[in-house]
């Protein structure tokens, strides 16, 4: 049977009784370890450890909590085939599922805690189910923050026989995303079943996903990334996913090319930063380079695409073709993918003057050795799916104007969860306002940046206000006198994390140290890395009208500040 056929069903718990019916044995998941050998475990395994999570959530439901709409099931667990059966296992029990992070190894406890309880707050979760380890490190949550919430050690729950699996509507919220991020509380974005099987079939159709595809992944499943393309998707299709830790990859990044050879993949998703950082990577004496030739796509997403990250992939991995390297602009509101370049070709790189995009707000040739810009193209809108430029009144730009990236079509979440005033806040005349900017040419959408001042450091969402407000606190910084803000690296292929305080600080060794606290802080707070501070005297931050820090201006000004 067909991934087009497998994917005629409308709901997620329809999809998994048709698996069960047709292919019980098929691969659910292949999981790489790293101490031991690849463990597959097929559709029914998965289904029944998956119905003991289900007993365990219905078990510990009250009274009350069945007469009431459904709930949301919290599920915060690393890689694992426990992490793929609880979301299973919340779907049966009728719940619905929304992944969160678990923590970083690197994270200082008394902050994760304190995210933790946030997260309580903000996604109101009937149940947690997460590990032992984590239990552990949560003692210190106070009973006001756990009231109305269980916590379920996944490693305490067993497989259970297979009862009847529910029937829903495919107008009835399958799911609630949630961006990476850091302690900023993030907006949760609700999927019906309808709108997801509306992505699921348009997306397999443009990668034209057949029964020989093997999908090898290394990214999280709490980010839409991973979690539509590397486990929605071939949960739905029967598309055997071969899945490695995160925390693995980034210790032996090589260990995803590895895999692919041995499995013979044939798509995989990475962010940019990804592609500059397998394009340095070392090999062992002695280790071959892997044989990549069964891929047919790697897609670059998440990040603005960089050509400069495709080459050094290329240049490092002699084997891959730049036709392998395809690139895709997706979003959670749109449950993944909003446009995709044409598998089997290279996307369009187009070399650009720098001054007529950020003064003119228009794509132009260069001309005679002004600045260029190069910039790749992220493909065509996928069917069902609009993209349009808009100016700030909501109306549509022609070809080559940079405005705001717009998006309609089948798949479109219809709100934020809990959130009516976001929601009314984000449409403009049936436009979903991305926050995004980038312009058209030919067809295809290109983003030049982001109207919102989101930082994302290596495939991570940061909130630039939840960094400044930390270092504010840092003594000999001057509250409130803080700015951060991502500038994109070539060399690494992603933003680097800059900070700019001021003080009133004047002895240069003293600032210094004043530098290494910042950077110590956020390293500990945020489990990130900033790359480049500087301490600046009172009143040099540029603020807009109404007093607060304009990111973007400060950026340009301190770009002129560290000009070799």
């Amino acid at each position: 049977m067909t991934p087009a056929a497998r994917l005629k069903t409308s709901t997620l718990l329809e999809a998994l009784q048709h698996r069960l019916d047709h292919d019980p044995d098929g691969t659910a998941a292949v999981f790489v370890w790293p101490d031991r050998d690849d463990e597959r475990w097929t559709f029914r395994r998965m289904l029944g450890l998956a119905w003991g999570f289900a007993e365990r959530i219905t078990h510990a439901t009250t009274d009350d909590e069945q007469a009431d709409e459904p709930r949301l099931t919290a599920i915060c667990l690393g890689h694992s085939p426990e992490l793929h059966a609880a979301f299973l296992g919340a779907l049966l029990a009728g719940r619905v599922p929304t992944m969160v992070a678990p923590p970083s190894p690197r994270m200082e406890r008394r902050k994760y805690t304190d995210a933790f309880a946030r997260m309580l707050d903000h996604v109101r979760p009937s149940e947690v189910i997460t590990s032992s380890s984590v239990l552990a490190s949560l003692e210190e949550l106070t009973p006001e923050a756990l009231a109305g919430h269980r916590l379920l050690a996944a490693e305490t729950i067993s497989p259970s026989p297979a009862r009847g699996i529910p029937v829903v509507s495919a107008d009835d919220v399958a799911l609630v995303q949630h961006s990476s991020g850091t302690t900023g509380l993030q907006k949760g974005v609700a999927i019906t079943h309808r709108a997801l099987f509306a992505q699921l079939r348009s997306y397999a159709d443009t990668l034209s996903l057949t029964n020989e595809d093997v999908i090898v992944s290394w990214l999280p499943l709490y980010h839409d990334m991973g979690f539509v393309a590397c486990f929605l998707l071939p949960l739905v299709t029967g598309v055997p996913v071969v899945e490695l830790s995160p925390f693995d990859w980034v210790a032996r990044p090589q260990t995803l090319l590895t895999a692919i050879e041995r499995h013979r993949g044939t798509l995989a998703w990475l962010p940019n930063f990804a592609f500059s950082f397998l394009g340095s990577v070392r090999t062992s004496d002695g280790e071959g380079a892997p044989d990549l030739s069964s891929v047919r796509a790697f897609v670059n997403c998440s990040e603005p695409v960089m050509a400069a990250s495709h080459r050094a992939f290329a240049k490092r991995w002699p084997d891959v073709r730049p036709s392998q390297l395809t690139t895709c602009y997706a979003m959670a509101e749109n449950v993944f993918a909003v446009t995709q370049s044409p598998v089997g070709e290279a996307p369009r790189v187009a070399q650009l003057s720098r001054r007529a995009l950020e003064v003119e707000r228009r794509a132009a040739a260069v001309v005679g050795d002004e600045p260029a810009v190069e910039l790749t193209s992220n493909g065509r809108p996928i069917a069902g799916v609009s993209v349009a430029i808009l100016d700030a009144d909501g109306a549509s730009l022609p070809e080559g104007r940079v405005g705001e990236i717009g998006v309609k079509g089948t798949s479109l979440f219809e709100g934020y969860f809990h959130r009516p005033d976001l929601t009314a806040a984000a449409f403009v005349d049936g436009w979903y306002r991305t926050g995004d900017l980038g312009f058209i040419v030919d067809g295809e959408l290109y983003v030049t940046g982001r109207k919102k001042d989101l930082v994302i450091l290596a495939g991570r969402n940061f909130h630039p206000g939840d960094i400044e407000a930390e270092v504010s606190t840092i003594e000999g910084v001057l509250p409130g006198r803080v700015a951060a803000f991502g500038d994109s690296d070539e060399a690494s292929g992603t933003e680097l994390l800059v900070i700019v305080a001021e003080s009133e600080l004047e002895d240069r060794a003293v600032k210094a140290k004043l530098e290494l606290e910042i950077r110590k802080r956020v390293a500990q707070t945020f489990d990130c890395t900033v790359a480049r501070t500087a301490i600046v005297p009172p009143r040099w931050l540029v603020k807009s009208t109404s007093g607060k820090v304009a990111r973007a201006d400060t950026r340009a000004k301190y770009r002129e500040l560290v000009k070799p």
